[in-house]
């Protein structure tokens, strides 16, 4: 149970701490890959991450949502390390399946490729709201505290972002020329 737990390691027992940390370490490494595109840096800001959460959780409320809380400082945290160095790069949103046959090999590569493009060519706040909500399985209320966003303004960014996606998905060789209508008024942080 992640309350007791989360209860625990606040109250400084490490050990429920490394039961939280081998719970979430693959999904948070998998969700971080899946932004930078880079294996080892992925684990760099994974481990960044949980050393982030470690520090901070003995001033967290007791009523934390702690799977929400891990996701917005490991976005946070991938978010600093693009903006340092300016670099944006997405891999394949779709997984690994067993093929039958090498032309549906081709297809899914096409179509990975496409996803791939696709997400490079949108900002980074909503190819981060597509791959929580729709890779990760965040709830919309998990996702909205992970971007730090309100439930409402996560409700806006992923309908933005699923318009968004979908248009330069249908056209991938074009790129994403209209950011202004993509960002309107919503909380960007």
């Amino acid at each position: 149970d992640d309350a007791d737990l989360v209860a625990r390691a606040r109250a400084g027992d490490t050990v429920a701490f490394e039961r939280l940390f081998e719970k979430y370490h693959a999904p948070v490494l998998n969700y971080l890959h899946r932004m930078v595109g880079d294996r080892a840096l992925a684990e760099d800001l994974t481990q960044d991450s949980f050393v982030k959460a470690y520090k901070a959780l003995p001033g967290t409320r007791p009523d934390l949502a702690f799977k929400a809380w891990l996701y917005r400082i490991a976005t946070n945290t991938a978010i600093s390390h693009l903006r340092r160095k300016k670099l944006i790069r997405w891999v394949p949103i779709l997984g690994t399946q067993d093929y039958a046959s090498n032309e549906s090999i081709e297809r899914s590569v096409g179509r990975r490729h496409d996803v791939e493009t696709a997400l490079k060519q949108l900002p980074t706040h909503y190819a981060a709201v597509l791959i929580l909500r729709h890779y990760e399985g965040l709830s919309l209320a998990e996702t909205a505290e992970a971007l730090g966003i309100s439930e409402n303004a996560a409700k806006l960014r992923l309908f933005r972002a699923r318009k968004a996606f979908a248009a330069v998905y249908a056209e991938p060789s074009s790129p994403l020329d209209d950011t202004a209508t993509l960002t309107g008024s919503e909380d960007l942080r």
